[in-house]
């Protein structure tokens, strides 16, 4: 991370990240076996994912797409050649008794992703990123992983295509961590090889240490020394942002705590168990030498060299915030909510080459995205009705009905109900009504209520606002309420 000062302290927090991401293909990434969901357990699985004896691997070209896709993004070197290795350890949902994965020759390496963490800029560094095979998924019957009655292994998982993206111990808080995690999983939904809405498709395995304040540098970074010095804990079992905070919070404190009692901190793997909000002890950690690599002998070295400049990437979420900002003449926070998702800002811009810019983006950003919010719905699940929601803004911009009709009435109906615009203007007579309708209801209001009228006069701010609400009950809403303010303060001050 670029060089930042740590506040003084007795002792600092330093986390390092292993983020698996499942890949988005069709098949595994050494089979044919779908990747979809399955109905039932063990149901996608063959030969090779079951690691039976003589099944062979051979490598999805799917999958090796989508990681350089993910190099060049993070701005990783991807070099002429890289492996496969077996990575050796028994675990029940492993099935050969070891991973294929990639070991000293990774696709990416060197790469490095900018965050945005209470406003400023920082740049996290990534040591590697490689593709490896998803193990199995257990599943804990009667409790957690430390109090199941037993487990169940299901395979349908096992061989589905993963990368895994290494960070530098670059944070020191658990609330950089997740600002991290919320701009990778934004990069890899950009560059469409991510699906989040899929279970178990990020997993963070986190490792965090603490280590005395006067062993960091003056700038606020630490030598390689204090590192390997400091005794550090896995936190696995994290699969979300919010998780990622809270599990790693939770670890901070434990340490410290033992820190300052004067008790050793033991170098383990930790369980974060979500439900009860605490890390378990699940085993001693595992040193590299552990895992015996060696080279994968049923693969070839991978060349990727005279292919991977033909794979494009999309504009992504950085440069996208950046141009909507100029472009748009957008503020940061509306450009940061227009582009949140790829298929929000598509959205936006369909939008925007209709309307005016500052309109558009208070209808998607603010209107549709914080009504879609409330139902627990998606850009996605409206993507179809683009047309309507052109419309619906168009009504507005041309001051066919109130802004507030259209938020609360024609907005709402069309997500509640699913009728279009038009429709429902119609049924609910939302037409904007006419000036000297506006003007004789203001006259009646006036006269129907003596007391607010002199309340104003009195210079009471709250008068005004009564006899506004006056005129639009008797207008039905379809006045503005702009517009009847000012009728208003003019039949008063005559």
């Amino acid at each position: 991370m670029t060089a930042q000062t740590v506040q003084q302290g007795d002792l600092v927090t330093v986390i390092g990240l292993e983020v698996h991401v499942q890949l988005e293909t069709n098949t595994k990434i050494f089979c044919s076996c779908p990747t979809e969901p399955a109905d039932e357990p063990n149901e996608n699985v063959c030969p090779v994912c079951l690691g039976l004896p003589g099944a062979l691997p051979v490598l999805n070209e799917a999958a090796v797409e989508a990681a350089v896709k993910v190099g060049k993004a993070i701005d990783a070197d991807i070099p002429e050649e890289t492996r496969f290795h077996r990575k050796n350890y028994y675990y029940p949902d492993l099935p050969k008794n070891f991973q294929i994965t990639q070991y000293d020759e990774p696709i990416c390496a060197d790469g490095e992703l900018e965050i945005s963490v209470e406003g400023q800029r920082r740049t996290v560094a990534i040591e590697r990123a490689h593709l490896e095979e998803d193990p199995g998924s257990l599943q804990h019957v009667g409790g957690g992983i430390d109090t199941a009655d037993y487990t169940l292994v299901d395979y349908n998982r096992a061989g589905v295509p993963l990368m895994e993206i290494v960070t530098a111990p670059d944070f020191r808080s658990p609330s950089e961590v997740r600002a991290f995690l919320a701009e990778l999983e934004e990069v890899l939904e950009y560059l469409g090889v991510f699906d989040a809405g899929r279970d178990g498709s990020l997993r963070v395995d986190a490792n965090l240490s603490i280590i005395p304040a006067e062993e960091t540098n003056g700038d606020g970074t630490i030598d390689e020394e204090a590192l390997a010095a400091a005794n550090r804990t896995e936190v696995k079992n994290i699969s979300s942002h919010k998780g990622a905070e809270k599990a790693l919070a939770y670890e901070e404190t434990r340490q410290k705590n033992a820190i300052q009692r004067g008790r050793a901190v033991e170098q383990e793997t930790r369980h974060w168990d979500e439900s009860r909000g605490i890390t378990v002890s699940m085993r001693s950690k595992e040193e590299e030498k552990d895992y015996r690599y060696f080279e994968e002998a049923d693969l070839p070295p991978l060349r990727v060299s005279g292919w991977k400049e033909e794979i494009a990437i999309p504009e992504l979420p950085t440069a996208r915030r950046e141009r909507f900002q100029d472009e748009y003449d957008l503020s940061e926070e509306a450009a940061s909510k227009l582009t949140s998702t790829k298929q929000v800002a598509d959205f936006y811009e369909d939008v925007a080459s209709e309307f005016d810019p500052d309109l558009a983006a208070t209808w998607v950003a603010d209107e549709l995205l914080g009504e879609l919010n409330y139902r627990d719905m998606e850009i996605t699940d409206v993507e179809d009705r683009l047309g309507e929601v052109n419309r619906l803004v168009e009504l507005v911009a041309t001051d066919e009905i109130t802004a507030k009709n259209a938020r609360e009435t024609v907005l709402r109906g069309m997500l509640d109900d699913g009728d279009d615009p038009d429709t429902i203007v119609e049924r609910e007579g939302l037409g904007k009504t006419g000036e000297d309708e506006v003007q004789q209801a203001v006259v009646e209001a006036i006269d129907e209520n003596p007391d607010a009228v002199a309340d104003y006069h009195a210079g009471e701010g709250g008068a005004i606002n009564f006899l506004v609400g006056q005129v639009m009950q008797k207008t039905g809403g379809s006045a503005d309420p702009g517009d009847v303010n000012q009728l208003l303060r003019a039949e008063l001050e005559e």
